[in-house]
């Protein structure tokens, strides 16, 4: 689970800021809201982050994705353009390094991550593990540039120590979580825990984002499948069941003709490929033990008189895609115990699509897990039974950056509405757009 992100120089983030999963113990709404760790430690199940258009929401996605994808992919800082994450809007930004450190648990044990990533170096790369209840931190390794310090009950010999430093001569700009994990030369069973989390523990989905492996996904999980079929008549979007079809390629192929020539060539080199339209995948085509096999998501909509038409994801709306597509994520943080990021859950939704989503997550009793998301649905504010105070953040711009506070920051008597506050403009965060002042 999250406990805590602090960024600085990240975007439009510059001074540092922190965002976290820590609730008011003197707050008694929804304590079924409230997980612990070691039976102690309380930490929040979700969050709804809130904000205007270009205050710096996505931006604090993106840096969950950013950690996650140094921590795990020793070539991500090759990948992207470095120099646009930095905080741009002052002068010398090149002097200040990216310093991005998340705090999480992962089986019982609590760790924090920390780096710091200039614009030719890893500055700083830390992990250590945190042991709150007795006010201590436990360093696992501390990597300065190219020279990394051990804890004193990490075995490192001669040959360890210059296979690390060989690793990072080849690779400057790679997280020596990454190196480890594809070359495991450090055995140490805190470094796997830690890098499982980023690797199975947290999942980010952006605005544009889909599951182009949704079909495959629900095919090999069956619990997934089931998971996503009792739910999906309940999204009240016509569909009353949806079903995952088989058919061997040749028969596909006949009322398919056309596609299934261009496509034939490619299935033939590739055992596995995804077809894709509208940001969504509308057939998997395998290679099962010799055979070309087609999958593809079938749904029950209801039309006419009773009458119930087969259609393919291919002819459903963009947002009946876009809840069908969170439905995955939403078992992972019911279900899964993930930590479970969405970016503008109300994209491509309507208020009530949003609300049914967020208040399954909340309500449900076998809920593990955590739902962190950003949206501009202002009525969510005012669903005392869905969200805590603590639970409600903002993000706003003062000076050209961002800055992140909580709802629970304003001391305010539980009969005000939030709502109302908000655009009233007593939170901040808000903007108020009228073009014409300058029309004419």
């Amino acid at each position: 689970m999250l406990l805590r992100i602090i960024l600085k120089n990240f975007l439009s983030f510059d001074d540092e800021v922190q965002f976290d999963m820590f609730p008011n113990m003197k707050r008694t709404q929804l304590s079924e809201h409230i997980y612990t760790i070691y039976g102690e430690i309380p930490i929040l199940k979700q969050a709804a982050i809130y904000g205007a258009n270009g205050a710096g929401k996505s931006n604090l996605v993106k840096a969950l994705e950013f950690i996650r994808g140094f921590a795990l992919d020793r070539d991500y800082l090759k990948k992207i353009e470095l120099s646009r994450y930095s905080y741009l809007l002052k002068e010398n930004t090149d002097n200040a390094p990216i310093c991005i450190s998340v705090e999480f648990e992962n089986k019982s044990h609590i760790y924090l991550y920390e780096v710091e990533i200039g614009t030719d170096s890893i500055v700083m790369e830390r992990l250590c593990e945190n042991f709150p209840l007795e006010g201590k931190s436990s360093l696992i390794y501390e990597r300065v540039q190219r020279v990394v310090t051990f804890a004193p009950n990490i075995v490192v010999d001669n040959s360890i120590s210059s296979a690390i430093q060989a690793m990072l001569e080849k690779n400057t700009m790679s997280s020596l979580m990454s190196l480890n994990e594809e070359f495991p030369i450090v055995q140490d069973q805190r470094c796997k825990l830690a890098t499982e989390w980023f690797k199975s523990g947290l999942e980010v989905i952006g605005i544009f984002s889909y599951l182009p492996t949704l079909i495959d996904l629900l095919r090999d999980n069956t619990e997934m499948m089931d998971f996503a079929g009792r739910l999906i008549s309940s999204l009240e979007v016509g569909i009353s069941k949806m079903n995952l079809h088989e058919t061997d390629f040749d028969t596909w192929a006949k009322k398919h003709i056309k596609l299934a020539s261009n496509l034939a060539a490619d299935l033939a080199n590739n055992e596995k490929m995804t077809i894709n339209a509208n940001n969504a995948p509308i057939f998997s085509m395998n290679i099962e033990n010799g055979i070309r096999k087609v999958y593809q998501l079938i749904f029950d909509n209801l039309g006419k008189s009773g009458y119930v038409g087969k259609l393919d994801i291919g002819s459903q709306s963009d947002g009946t895609i876009r809840a069908i597509t969170l439905l995955p994520a939403l078992y992972y943080a019911c279900l899964k115990g993930k930590t479970v990021v969405i970016d503008e859950i109300n994209c491509c939704l309507s208020p009530n699509m949003v609300k049914g989503i967020v208040e399954y997550f909340a309500k449900s009793t076998d809920t593990n897990g955590q739902l962190i998301f950003t949206t501009h649905d202002e009525r969510l504010l005012d669903e005392r039974d869905i969200l805590r105070s603590d639970e409600i953040w903002f993000v706003d711009k003062r000076q050209g950056a961002s800055v992140l506070y909580s709802h629970n920051d304003f001391k305010e008597h539980h009969t005000i509405s939030p709502m109302r506050g908000y655009r009233e403009g007593r939170y901040g965060a808000i903007r108020y757009v009228n073009l014409l002042k300058n029309h004419g």
